[in-house]
């Protein structure tokens, strides 16, 4: 039986259509929460540091809006930017093996991450995949906090300060991210690692600079 094709403007149609969908999503909550808390848009503006015409057509699905604009609005209304990726049911305790996962790349980062963790607001843990690619490399990071990474596939460099250690799958580690510390990939194909940590990956506070992300 021979697969059906698509030519690439109905493929442009179709993805146009999910996005608008995706941004229509993300204002409306955006709106909820806003008004849950019983601010005006003009009280927002002034916690997030983004215009009241700009949140106005985001709400009202618009306009999108980029990564470091969406973790101003949750660091304003204090929830994780995987509240907009994941409904917080209770069907989202558990995530089955075949179920899309949400996956990010945050700002300029090279590394792909595959959110695990559950949505719920108050949480303590971020827990995703991360797929660092071939030949990868970063500077020495701080940041607050613990980690814990488990090697799936592939190796990884592990630096602790003064300390190297070369980790293949099945190893792991577990250390306080106020150390100064940072991981590579020095192989030719992807390291995949389940990484947990206590600091929330996707709000405001880490992603740039010395105190950044991996």
């Amino acid at each position: 039986m021979s697969r059906p094709t698509y030519s690439p403007r109905l493929i442009a149609e179709k993805f146009s259509v999910i996005l608008k969908e995706v941004v229509r999503e993300i204002g409306q909550r955006i709106r909820e929460l806003r008004q849950r808390r019983g601010w005006t848009l003009e009280e927002l503006s002034a916690k997030c540091g983004l215009s009241v015409s700009f949140l106005s057509q985001v709400e009202r699905g618009l306009s999108s809006l980029s990564i470091s604009s969406l973790q101003a609005i949750c660091k304003a209304l204090e929830v994780p930017l995987t509240h907009f990726f994941a409904p917080p049911t209770n069907d989202s305790i558990v995530l089955k093996a075949g179920k899309p996962r949400t996956r990010i790349r945050i700002e300029d980062s090279h590394v792909t991450y595959s959110i695990l963790s559950s949505p719920m607001p108050d949480r303590t843990l971020e827990i995703l995949i991360a797929e660092f690619p071939p030949r990868y490399e970063h500077p020495l990071i701080t940041h607050p906090g613990e980690e814990f990474g488990y090697v799936l596939e592939g190796t990884l460099v592990l630096q602790l300060e003064d300390e190297v250690y070369t980790l293949g799958p099945g190893d792991s580690f577990h250390i306080r991210s106020s150390r100064p510390h940072t991981v590579r990939n020095p192989s030719d194909e992807p390291t995949r690692v389940l990484w947990v940590l206590t600091q929330k990956l996707l709000e405001g506070g880490i992603g740039d600079g010395e105190t950044g992300s991996h």
